[in-house]
């Protein structure tokens, strides 16, 4: 019985260590362009087409296509997602909750009455 209970205390520290790992998706992610989101969205005409690094928390994942990422902003921010095209990057969405950073170029987001902004990404981390 001890034997049991040692080898599933082993499995699950496995298993712990290996879901420890960030989540890759692109190229590396360019710590150097790292940019506040509260700079960008304060201020997104001197960052549009521009590439920078993003980091935020996760507050919504694709759930049809993992397509897109929507990073939490404070009340009077505009939305702010991370998009890339059908296919390219499938984003889990067990991320929600996470930190993520993500080095793309910064466009608006079509459609909606406010301004939004995206960042069309070449490379992201999800931390675990």
């Amino acid at each position: 019985m001890n034997k049991i209970i040692t080898l599933l205390a082993a499995a699950s520290c496995f298993v712990a260590v290996v879901q420890a790992e960030p989540v890759q998706f692109g190229g590396e992610v360019q710590q150097e362009k790292l940019v506040a989101l509260s700079s960008i969205l304060a201020a997104p005409e001197h960052y549009l087409d521009q590439e920078v690094t993003v980091q935020g928390t996760i507050a919504a994942v694709c759930e049809k296509m993992h397509c897109w990422m929507r990073f939490e902003t404070t009340e009077h921010q505009p939305s702010f997602r991370i998009k890339v095209r059908d296919g390219d990057m499938v984003f889990p969405v067990s991320a929600k909750g996470k930190t993520a950073y993500a080095t793309g170029t910064l466009q608006p987001w079509p459609g909606g009455d406010t301004p939004r902004y995206q960042l069309v990404p070449t490379a992201v981390v999800i931390e675990p």
